[in-house]
Order: structure tokens, then C-alpha cells, then sequence
């Protein structure tokens, strides 16, 4: 039986995608027909950069090199002897590797080699590789980079477990905030565009940025060629019939609930209420105080947005109702027993609890209770 997607192959591209929001270390090398990248990565910052010439840096920001054949060697050298602020040079090499992932999306040669493992420690400044392929797909408003990433616009668009710390740290308008509440999981690229009130090529360049850097995660339905055989020619003896016990089912379902809990910020305050200091997780502190909470794309705007202006003090946690709806939960501290939590109740900082809303404790589980991704550009 032969299959054939609807239009070019993006699987290199979503793989890439798949990676970089596992939040994974190792190396990535991009291939394509005129050349060759290959990017080290801890944690979505990329800490060298092989494949692009480092005089083409110096020649862009008018200064002498200083002869390191890796980009981002060559960016902190120059920031590090004077030459030039580190906050040019290392924006100036962000548009470089920029240049090179588009050649290598749009390319439909390119192909895709992943090795995993830390690379080493660096003395300096990173960057971003999630901040770097939204910016690079939000701002080429021919389209071309979003085609590329996603082809066929009948693709079912799910959040990745990691969604709502990844996407936090992007800071992206309201506007952006409610066309991704829109993705519940059961709609195409399509009824997400159909459904906004922006543009389709806005949305499509977002949906994209989204996808290439592992926010969303997307699943394309295979198409069955025209000269395929639907009814075998011969009879086949039907065996018996196998059925999945009940507990596969439970369990997969528990592994799906897991998949929703995400990473985010949090530190408590200071005090006698039993919160604690820092942003350390732990299993024996595995309590906190939800402030606010709902269901609605407003809500998720809301939540959000508080994170964002609140990192390390609050955190966006993903919640199942159990009938398929994703809500949202704020939650604020970290203590050791439910008794301490709602003892720093009155701590909660008024401008954070959502106004009529009654804070209660929560027990975080599994990878609710890890500190986040260091975020940034």
C-alpha cells in the first residue's frame, strides 16, 4: 500500500519541531541543497553554530574579526574584546542562523540528522532557537516559510505537553493569545483560521512559528493513492478479534493527563506561612494556592498574561475537566502540606487573585512540580 501526503513533505520539519519542545540537548544538522547547519543546543538555547562563515558577521557589523570558526564564538569574542555591545552582536548572528533556516525550509531537499547529549559550556550569551524560528516565520509575510512548514492547511493542530511554558515565554500579543485558544485539539489549520477574525495569513504564520518550534504539534491525515486496492482479491480467514484490557486503557488515559501538566515559573514568599523561597521543585513540596482559573479563550488570555508579567512568582497549569475541554489554572507558591498552603492565604498579593475568586490548594504531580525552561530571546 503506497501513501502520499497531499502536498510537500514536511516530516523533516515537524521532527525539528518535536525536538526543540522536548526541551532537549544535542545537535541538529540541516542539510539542504547549497548548504549546511548545524546547531548545539541545551535546553532551547543555542550555544554554537557551525555552517555559517563568521566573517560574514564582522562584515556586518563593520568591525575587524576575531577568527573563531564558530558563529556564536566569533559574536561573543567580538562583544567580549570591545568591539561592539554583545546585544548587536549576538542579534546580528540571530539574523544569520535566521537566514539559514529559511533556506533550509523552503528547500524541499533538506533533510535532517538529530544527535543527542549536552553540549559544553559557554561563558556568555545564547540564544533563543524557539524566539529565532517564530520571529523569522511571523515576519516573512510572503507566506513561503509558513507553506513550508505547513503545506496543507487540513492538519489537526494539538497543544504539545510542554505548550503553556513554551508559549508564555514568547510574550506574543492578545491577539496571538486568542487565536491559540482556539486550538482544543479537534480542529484542523483551517477551522482555526476560518474561526478567527484575523487575516488567514496572519493565522497561518503563527500556527506555523508554532508548529516549527514544538508549541503545537500537528497530525496530518494520510492519503490513499488512486491505484491502491481497497478490497483485497483474494479471501482472508478473519482471526479472532483482540481486545485491549481495561487497564492498557486507564493507563493510556493517566499517560494523557500526565502529558497536560506543564512547566512554568514559580517562587513564594517570604515568611512564616510555611511558603518557600526559590524556584526548586521537589516532591515534598508539592503544594500550592490556585488564584484563578477557567475554561474560555478570554481565561486563557487572562492566565497568560499574568504569567507573563508575574514569572517567578506565578505559574499557568493545564487542567482536565474530563470532558475534553482544556481549562486553565494560576497557581501562586510552594509548600509542603495543604495545611500551610491555606495558611498563606492572606499572602496571596491581591493584584494576582482574580477578583470573586476563592484561592484553594492544590497538589501538583508529576512534571508540575519541575522548575521550568529558562526562557529569553
Amino acid at each position: 500500500m503506497q501513501y502520499s501526503w497531499a502536498m510537500s513533505d514536511p516530516h523533516e520539519i515537524w521532527q525539528l519541531g518535536q525536538w526543540i519542545g522536548r526541551q532537549e540537548g544535542g545537535a541538529a544538522r540541516l542539510g539542504w541543497t547549497d548548504g549546511e547547519l548545524i546547531l548545539r543546543i541545551h535546553r532551547g538555547r543555542i550555544r554554537f553554530v557551525e555552517g555559517i562563515d563568521p566573517s560574514e558577521l564582522s562584515g556586518r557589523l563593520s568591525c575587524e574579526p576575531v577568527g573563531h570558526r564558530d558563529l556564536l564564538e566569533e559574536a561573543r569574542a567580538l562583544a567580549g574584546d570591545g568591539q561592539i555591545a554583545e546585544t548587536y552582536a549576538m542579534g546580528a548572528a540571530k539574523e544569520l542562523i535566521q537566514n539559514s533556516l529559511r533556506a533550509w525550509l523552503i528547500d524541499p531537499n533538506r533533510d535532517l540528522e538529530i544527535v543527542e547529549g549536552e553540549p559544553d559550556d559557554v561563558e556568555g550569551a545564547t540564544v533563543s532557537i524557539t524566539h529565532t524560528l517564530v520571529e523569522l516565520v511571523l515576519s516573512d509575510t510572503s507566506g513561503a516559510t509558513a507553506a513550508a512548514v505547513l503545506p496543507n492547511d487540513d492538519v489537526l493542530l494539538i497543544r504539545s505537553p510542554g505548550f503553556l511554558d513554551l508559549y508564555a515565554s514568547l510574550r506574543l500579543s492578545e491577539d496571538a493569545d486568542l487565536i491559540v485558544s482556539k486550538i482544543t485539539g479537534e480542529r484542523t489549520a483551517k477551522e482555526v483560521t476560518e474561526s478567527s477574525n484575523h487575516g488567514s495569513g496572519e493565522v497561518m504564520r503563527l500556527l506555523a512559528g508554532l508548529v516549527v518550534t514544538g508549541i503545537l504539534e500537528p497530525e496530518t491525515p494520510l492519503h490513499i493513492s488512486d491505484d491502491v486496492d481497497l478490497l483485497p482479491v483474494e479471501d482472508v480467514t478473519a482471526g479472532p478479534r483482540r481486545r485491549l484490557p481495561v487497564t492498557w486503557i486507564l493507563a493510556a488515559a493517566a499517560a494523557l493527563v500526565m502529558a497536560l501538566a506543564v512547566i512554568a515559573f514559580i517562587m513564594t514568599r517570604t515568611g512564616d506561612s510555611g511558603a518557600v523561597q526559590g524556584m526548586a521543585g521537589g516532591e515534598d513540596l508539592a503544594w500550592a494556592m490556585v488564584i484563578d482559573m477557567g475554561c474560555e479563550p478570554q481565561d486563557l488570555q487572562r492566565v497568560l498574561k499574568k504569567a507573563q508579567e508575574n514569572p517567578k512568582v506565578v505559574r499557568p497549569v493545564a487542567a482536565d475537566t474530563g470532558d475534553g475541554e482544556p481549562c486553565w489554572r494560576l497557581v501562586w507558591g510552594r509548600f509542603s502540606t495543604r495545611e500551610a498552603a491555606e495558611a498563606a492565604t492572606d499572602g496571596i498579593p491581591g493584584e494576582l487573585l482574580r477578583q470573586g475568586f476563592d484561592p484553594h490548594p492544590i497538589e501538583l504531580t508529576g512534571e508540575e512540580l519541575e522548575p521550568p525552561a529558562s526562557a529569553g530571546d
